[in-house]
């Protein structure tokens, strides 16, 4: 069979509103009256205002579930998951609604938000191996029709698309496993949908599948984007093609303090290979807290987390992704369940009854005083960090120390005041005293008395007028580096350093499944590349994080590896986790759609999840809900859809 897609041409037909809106006028009027019902944002009337547009670069994952609370943020795009096998279960004919319904869709363009598609799950019907399930290897010729048919369906809506997600946890038996194919598969994945996508529109993009780094880091192998590019560049007609890739991908959790470094080891990789001008998004990054008394935790979680280590976490992270050369940055995710079985820790902003963590104030912190910057530069002097954020006529500078005590710092004045904005995004006017500024850094709390993993609450300093290649930071005393590899470094002066990590010994080398042993896919000591538009003072000492040859336990600055699985569904006993996708109970405002359809989280922490979801009916079909499923989110469009339609019924009956 061709690449072409057995549905022909007829697919390019937009399913979306507009044309489903204006054959139906009843129709229409029903799903404007549940636009209300939802919360969904008005559609704008011709010639009014609209509201400014957010930045882009700063998302939020799944912001369709509260999607005004998503714009009181400031997300400038959000992530959704459309998933293969519900578009298209039963064969190549078939092609059902996707798993994210369309009004939910349009409330997030209609707010100025990009939505970003995920394409994920292979039916079984287009599998290689069938039981492998949805991470089985497709016939290629069937995956192209699909790409090919979603990128039609909704072109003018997603511009940007992601293929697949997290290739590189090889264990099959981890329950966050998506991918069942070797590095050769997933370029083959990749090729055929830029491919497919770019047939569609040229200027559509597409990203790599986001990658956990710290799952080949943790095993001692050299890195999957290493690997996977060893294959890409082997391709005679890949770089005729861009390689076939637009952006790679990367999901970082925990401890802002790696993001420098692991952004520098993917530019170094990108570099090795010849490859220049990608982006490097972090599609997904967060510190769940572990304290939270409404929504604790359902198992002992691997790190503990405050709520405030959380507000904190979102200012750093986001701060020194954009300082390393990032092009953007989205939190996971907007609102947890309520007791959130796919998870040990709850994730959201929000909490599952809609109330808001501090972390959400952070966010919006971050998205108003940060957004619209031209660039970011990165200081560090002892166990003080700042990031300047140069806004074009104003300046942000975010400040804050690694270390448990209060330290006061003085940073150079650009204007005679400013606004001091602390986490929860209060404002204080400062006045400046002999052209700096006196400001008090709150300690790191270090909940996780073993290590700090986020630093003291930040402070965000605001001025009129621009940077001008301003040092913030005025000097201090700066420690020496400890034995015990403490981030305590002076200012240096003569440019980027790449950050270093302390030795550690490792247990014996395991190697893993089908793993042959590799070099490490960067050497300590090398400089640090920047992209352009940014420029770092980076000192020593930074722990970076390179592979090793043989696995060790995570050392004091590595993540644990954070999985986002999105073929994964909490499952009864006995329930084979290829078995198809089960609908789990609906929460407050859950969706009709399969749970595992949300990027669900579990984590390596020897936890086995909860057999909390029941399976779908057999007579159910994933995307069309039964029973209570018509409760959540999207059932007030299902039932108004329905009674709509026998309305028009009606009508055209009393016409004849």
């Amino acid at each position: 069979m061709t690449g072409e897609s057995p549905l022909g041409s007829d697919l390019a037909v937009d399913l979306g509103w507009d044309s489903v809106c204006k054959p139906l006028a009843l129709l229409c009027v029903a799903l404007a009256f549940f636009e209300g019902v939802l919360g969904l944002p008005p559609r704008a009337a011709a010639g009014a205002s609209q509201p400014p547009t957010p930045d882009p670069r700063f998302g939020i994952v799944e912001s369709y579930v509260n999607s005004r609370a998503a714009t009181e943020a400031g997300a400038g795009y959000t992530r959704i998951i459309l998933r293969w096998d519900v578009v298209q279960p039963d064969g190549p004919l078939d092609w059902k609604p996707a798993n994210v319904p369309d009004p939910l869709i349009a409330s997030e363009l209609a707010a100025g938000r990009q939505v970003v598609g995920l394409l994920i799950g292979t039916p079984a019907w287009a599998a290689v191996d069938p039981s492998q399930g949805a991470r089985s290897v497709p016939k290629m010729e069937y995956w192209a029709a699909f790409v090919r048919g979603m990128a039609q369906q909704y072109r003018g809506r997603i511009t940007h698309w992601v293929i697949w997600n997290e290739p590189d946890v090889w264990a099959l038996d981890n329950p966050g496993s998506t991918w069942a194919g070797t590095e050769a598969d997933y370029f083959d994945l990749l090729k055929t949908a830029y491919l497919a996508i770019k047939s569609v529109d040229p200027t559509l993009s597409v990203n790599m599948a986001g990658l956990t780094y710290f799952w080949d880091w943790s095993h001692g192998r050299r890195q999957y984007l290493d690997r996977l590019l060893d294959v890409v560049a082997a391709d005679p007609t890949a770089a005729a093609h861009n390689f076939y890739f637009d952006a790679v991908t990367y999901h970082l959790y925990y401890k802002p303090l790696q993001a420098p470094a692991v952004i520098a080891d993917v530019q170094g990789i990108l570099q090795r290979h010849g490859i220049q001008g990608k982006q490097i998004w972090i599609n997904e990054t967060n510190a769940p807290p572990s304290d939270d008394a409404q929504e604790m935790p359902w198992s002992a979680p691997r790190y503990a987390i405050s709520l405030q280590e959380q507000a904190a976490f979102v200012i750093q992270e986001f701060a020194l992704a954009f300082a390393a050369g990032a092009s953007r940055v989205e939190f996971y995710k907007l609102r947890n369940s309520a007791d959130h079985p796919e998870s040990i820790e709850p994730y959201g902003l929000l909490r599952a009854d809609d109330s808001r963590r501090p972390a959400f104030a952070a966010y919006q912190a971050v998205t108003t005083y940060l957004g619209g910057f031209r660039s970011a530069r990165l200081e560090q002097v002892g166990e003080v960090y700042a990031v300047t954020f140069d806004r074009g006529g104003q300046t942000t500078t975010v400040i804050w120390t690694i270390g448990r005590e209060a330290q006061q710092v003085r940073v150079k004045a650009i204007a005679a005041q400013a606004n001091l904005v602390d986490e929860a995004g209060h404002a204080t006017l400062l006045p400046a005293s002999e052209g700096s500024y006196s400001i008090q850094l709150p300690g790191a709390t270090c909940t996780q008395v073993s290590e700090c993993l986020v630093g003291g609450a930040p402070r965000m300093l605001v001025e009129a007028g621009g940077p001008a290649g301003r040092a913030a930071l005025m000097a201090l005393e700066p420690p020496t580096l400890t034995a015990t590899g403490t981030v305590t470094a002076s200012l240096t002066a003569g440019g980027p350093v790449r950050p270093t990590l302390p030795a550690s010994p490792g247990p014996t080398a395991v190697a893993a499944p089908g793993s042959t042993s590799e070099p490490a896919s960067a050497s300590a000591g090398t400089p640090m590349p920047m992209l352009s538009g940014y420029s770092s003072i980076v000192t020593t000492g930074v722990p970076a994080l390179q592979p090793r040859e043989t696995p060790r336990p995570l050392p004091a600055l590595a993540a644990t590896v954070v999985i986002k699985a999105a073929n994964l569904t909490p499952r009864p006993a006995g329930r084979r986790s290829t078995d198809a996708p089960t609908f789990a109970p609906a929460a407050r405002h859950g969706g009709p759609w399969p749970a595992g359809l949300d990027a669900i989280t579990a984590r390596r922490s020897g936890q086995a999840l909860p057999a909390t979801a029941s399976p779908a009916p057999a007579a159910s079909r994933p995307g069309l809900p039964t029973g209570p499923h018509l409760w959540g989110t999207a059932g007030p469009i299902w039932i108004g859809t329905l009674g709509a339609l026998a309305l028009a019924a009606f009508a055209l009956r009393r016409r004849r």
